[in-house]
């Protein structure tokens, strides 16, 4: 499991963390506290990787899972 520190390196000093089992749940989005702990109380690895992809196998392996719900402008994204 990452510790906070590195979680904080990767992803930002804004990122908010919480846990749940083995798995580390990063919010980028600054959610309310009722929201960190709803999405930490209902996350379910079974539920949230049932797709069975590589990416979702390689996010459950990694233990590491990353919610942002911010909005985006069209110009936000880099095709470069």
């Amino acid at each position: 499991m990452f510790s906070d520190e590195e979680i904080f390196f990767m992803y930002g000093r804004n990122a908010v963390v919480s846990r749940k089992g083995r798995f580390t749940l990063v919010h980028l989005d600054r959610p309310s506290a009722d929201l960190v702990r709803a999405r930490t109380d209902n996350f379910d690895p079974d539920e949230f990787f049932s797709c069975g992809c590589r990416v979702c196998q390689l996010m459950n392996e990694g233990g590491v899972v990353v919610f942002d719900d911010l909005p985006y402008e069209d110009e936000d994204i880099l095709l470069e």
